[in-house]
C-alpha cells in the first residue's frame, strides 16, 4: 500500500470521526462556528444529526483501509463517496440557493480537495493493477 494512500486514509477517517462526533454530541458549538444557530431547534438538530453515524461509518471504513490491505480499495472508495458527496452537494446548494458564509465555502473547498485526492488515489490503484 502506498504511504500517501495510508496517510490520506488516516486523515480522512480521523477527520470524519471528529466531525461526526462533534455533530452528534456538541452540535451547538459545531454549527455556531459556521454562524448557524441551532439551540432549541429540535427539528433542525434532528435533521443535522441524521448523517452523523453515516459519516462515522465511512470514516471507520477509511481507517480500516489504512491498516488492512484487503480493505484498502474499500477505504479509498469510502473517502471518495464521503468527501466528494458532501463537496458536490454543497456546490449544488450554492448554485440553487446562493453562496453561504465564508466558513462554509472554505469547508466546500476542503471537501472537494480531499475528495479529489481520494479520486486520484483510486485512479492510481486502478492503473497500477491494470498494467
Amino acid at each position: 500500500m502506498p504511504t500517501a494512500n495510508r496517510v490520506l486514509l488516516v486523515l480522512g477517517g480521523t477527520l470524519a470521526a471528529i466531525l461526526s462526533l462533534a455533530i452528534l454530541f456538541s452540535p451547538a458549538a459545531f454549527y455556531a462556528s459556521y454562524g448557524i444557530e441551532v439551540d432549541g431547534m429540535a427539528n433542525l438538530l434532528n435533521e443535522l444529526k441524521a448523517p452523523a453515524l453515516v459519516i462515522l461509518a465511512l470514516g471507520a471504513i477509511q481507517a480500516l483501509g489504512a491498516f488492512q490491505l484487503r480493505h484498502h480499495r474499500l477505504g479509498i472508495g469510502a473517502g471518495v463517496l464521503l468527501y466528494l458527496g458532501f463537496g458536490l452537494s454543497r456546490l449544488a446548494a450554492m448554485a440553487t440557493d446562493g453562496p453561504p458564509a465564508a466558513a462554509l465555502i472554505a469547508v466546500t473547498a476542503s471537501e472537494l480537495v480531499i475528495g479529489f485526492l481520494f479520486v486520484l488515489a483510486l485512479w492510481r490503484l486502478r492503473t497500477s493493477t491494470a498494467g
